[in-house]
């Protein structure tokens, strides 16, 4: 069986290149019995081919397509779709068996799973244009019709989908992804890395990028309070200062933080290299995810991989995500943050807590696992 991943994600959205490389690793974690006779191949355009790399040691092929290759593979499909008396196979040059995640016609030359993270469009219109929302709402309802399996990264997004979709309910899945834990982060020195960004001893992290629905928003608001109290915590963010959606966020995000006096306890490090993060993310005293919406939170499975305390909002996702060693607030609540920054900042001890470290270790390798099995259930139902 032939499985080719499509790469995600960009420079903007390092989210969907880790969910492709988690999966990847997943599937090669299973005992050789389990993927024996599997080909696993992954498929990225020429132009993002290092977001490929670090799955080289865990895939059979990688195909680094150009504008050529992904014209050719365009009009394979359309031919496929259009010309019935042509067989499928010659429409399939890399004779894959099962494509993901994808979005081809019912007559597909090889079957495919559509992945849907979530449905922050349809519980947060006001954070996209009209434009956005009806590309989102005609591509999902494509896949609603024709998809032989659509994956959904929760369970409150397939309740969405069953609810938006109930024709196409029973060929739907949920799929929760783990990340994966590579070998050299637990291996490097986080206090080099807090010495490298000028950070002091004891600080909390925030990796996200600066969009709208991940509410750096309260975080400033919360130290704000703090400040009042005498209480001035450090905070340092990862992530892209982006959002393509709303340009200007980032720039009110900074006004705020100079209006409050905030400029030296909200640290803005910028997209960093992810060996970096995760040594932050082992040297902080916790976590703070504070969104408002996700589709299965990547930085809540970093810190559950890490043992790491989370400060998190109580969004439902992320109560389904349940990560070990939490503190939830209500959504947008900046005094409820704030009593919980407070007590971490008098009793949390910067890490790493290698004892911790070491349970999340064990943990690691039976989710991952778990995740690799379940994706290899899905696709064993579809073909």
């Amino acid at each position: 069986m032939h499985i080719c991943l499509n790469m995600l994600g960009d420079s903007g959205w390092i989210g969907g290149a880790l969910y492709i490389q988690n999966l990847a690793r997943a599937i090669a974690s299973l005992p050789k019995e389990e993927k024996d006779q599997i080909k696993l191949s992954v498929g990225v355009y020429s132009s993002n081919l290092e977001l490929a790399e670090p799955m080289r040691p865990y895939v059979d092929q990688i195909y680094a397509r150009n504008v050529f290759d992904r014209r050719y593979l365009k009009i394979c499909k359309g031919l496929a779709e259009r010309f019935s008396f042509i067989p499928l196979q010659m429409l399939n040059p890399q004779k894959v068996d099962f494509v993901y995640p994808e979005l081809a016609g019912a007559r597909a030359p090889y079957r495919w799973g559509a992945w849907i993270p979530d449905f922050q469009h349809y519980h947060l219109p006001q954070l996209f244009s009209q434009e956005e929302i009806a590309d989102r709402d005609i591509k999902h309802k494509k896949m609603a019709e024709v998809a032989p399996v659509v994956i959904l990264s929760s369970q409150m997004a397939q309740n969405d989908f069953k609810h938006l979709y109930p024709d196409a309910a029973a060929r739907s899945a949920v799929m929760t992804f783990a990340s994966f834990l590579e070998p050299e982060w637990l291996q490097g020195d986080p206090k080099q890395i807090q010495a490298k960004y000028e950070l002091p001893d004891q600080f909390f992290l925030v990796s996200n990028q600066f969009w709208k629905h991940k509410d750096h928003t309260v975080i400033i608001e919360a130290l704000g309070l703090l400040k009042q109290q005498g209480i001035k915590p450090i905070v340092a963010c990862t992530g892209s200062l982006q959002d393509r959606r709303n340009p200007e966020y980032s720039n009110q995000l900074l006004a705020r933080i100079k209006e409050l006096d905030l400029n030296d306890q909200f640290r803005t490090l910028g997209l960093i290299p992810r060996i970096d993060q995760i040594q932050l993310m082992r040297r902080s005293l916790a976590v703070i995810q504070p969104s408002l919406f996700e589709g299965w939170s990547t930085v809540v499975e970093d810190s559950r991989t890490l043992g790491k305390p989370m400060l998190i909002s109580d969004f439902p996702v992320h109560i389904e995500q349940n990560p070990p060693y939490s503190h939830f607030f209500e959504r947008g609540n900046a005094e409820q943050l704030a009593d919980l920054i407070s007590l971490a900042w008098s009793t949390f001890k910067p890490g790493p807590d290698l004892d911790r470290e070491n349970i999340a270790k064990q943990e690691n390798k039976e989710r991952v696992a778990a995740y690799g099995r379940r994706f290899l259930e899905i696709v064993r139902s579809a073909l």
